[in-house]
């Protein structure tokens, strides 16, 4: 462990989260470190990567520690997280994924990030029991989401507009499409193939109103019988899909096909599981200790990201490819290459670079 990097990073630790104590701050900042060094979520794996002056067991040990401590304020811990990400995060509009992952058959695990240069950065998280009704959140699935959506608000700056993209297991539910009008955003759910929306012409059932190659939109109510919530309606079947999107939304100006972005949270799961972090192999089973060790996997993950773009902007990144069709693509994705940036800049050079992402103008 370079303990000069270690030291930079548990500065940059320090500044941005003023409610950890002392204690947390040198934990977070040395076992995020350790995850980026071990690429692996496995405590021993970590614990070898940070064990300088300790043995590698004391060190395991102090990493159960840290996920065992209940005093960590994690809704304050979520703003703090979210404000210090969209203080570095180019651009005035914020496109908000919202998602849940299972680790096997152990935990659930709701998440919502921001998306970001094909990636979706998590920002606030809730892990629960997996596969039991009786151990899911008491609050229910659109209590827990707005929840999370929350502490998320109070992290991102006034001035920037917000736009909430969900799937239909998520997304079909007046509940949270009315949530989220009450704080003031925009929403884009897919919704399933049975929905409706009640026109001044009639009732259509969205996802029946296009054939492969085709979209159809419309303005009326959604959810007839569950709420009749004045919205628009959209359906898109692109060419070689298996069926439509049925989107719904709040905002006249979606053409629906922005709803693409949706599919970059699945490759930052990709990422922080088996091509990355190996999250799924942490054989972390308590909820609520996942929920601690999450935080130094997300901090990890959103370091690397950031280091991405340092990479494109500094003219170290693979050159993009051309594919057959004439589009222009990521030779890596950003995770990637901000793991070789890590190892090829900010470890040879010792120098802790600061959050900051950087759009890839590369790409239109």
């Amino acid at each position: 462990m370079n303990h000069k990097l270690l030291y930079q990073w548990t500065e940059e630790i320090a500044t941005h989260f003023p409610t950890f104590n002392s204690w947390q701050v040198q934990n977070v900042s040395l076992f995020s470190l350790g995850i980026i060094h071990a690429e692996s979520s496995q405590q021993q794996q970590i614990a070898r990567q940070v064990a300088t002056g300790e043995r590698v067991d004391s060190a395991a040990r102090r990493l159960r520690r840290f996920m065992g401590n209940d005093n960590i304020d994690m809704p304050t811990f979520f703003t703090e997280w979210t404000r210090w990400v969209m203080a570095t995060m180019y651009g005035d509009e914020v496109i908000l994924l919202v998602d849940e992952t299972k680790l096997n058959d152990r935990l659930g695990v709701m998440v919502v990030g921001v998306a970001w240069e094909g990636r979706c950065l998590p920002l606030a998280w809730r892990c629960y029991k997996a596969n039991s009704a009786l151990e899911y959140p008491k609050e229910g699935q659109v209590g827990m989401i707005v929840d999370l959506l929350q502490h998320i608000k109070a992290g991102i700056p006034a001035h920037k507009s917000v736009l909430l993209m969900a799937d239909r297991g998520i997304g079909t539910s007046p509940d949270l499409c009315r949530a989220v009008d009450a704080l003031g955003w925009r929403y884009l759910f897919r919704v399933t193939c049975q929905s409706k929306i009640v026109t001044d012409t009639g009732d259509y059932t969205i996802a029946a109103m296009v054939k492969e190659g085709e979209v159809w939109s419309a303005q009326g109510r959604i959810f007839k019988q569950r709420g009749r919530i004045p919205a628009y309606a959209c359906a898109i079947w692109s060419v070689g899909y298996d069926e439509p999107w049925a989107l719904v939304t709040n905002d006249p100006d979606l053409l629906g096909e922005e709803y693409g972005t949706r599919n970059w949270q699945e490759q930052s799961f990709r990422d922080l599981k088996s091509y990355g972090w190996q999250w799924e192999q942490s054989w972390v089973t308590d909820p609520h200790r996942m929920t601690r060790f999450m935080i130094l996997l997300v901090i990890a993950y959103g370091w690397i990201l950031s280091l991405g773009a340092y990479a494109v902007y500094d003219r170290g990144a693979h050159a993009l490819q051309k594919h057959v069709n004439g589009e222009y693509r990521r030779y890596w994705s950003m995770f990637k290459e901000g793991l070789n940036w890590f190892t090829e800049f900010v470890r040879r050079n010792t120098v802790c670079l600061k959050l900051c992402f950087v759009p890839d103008k590369r790409l239109p």
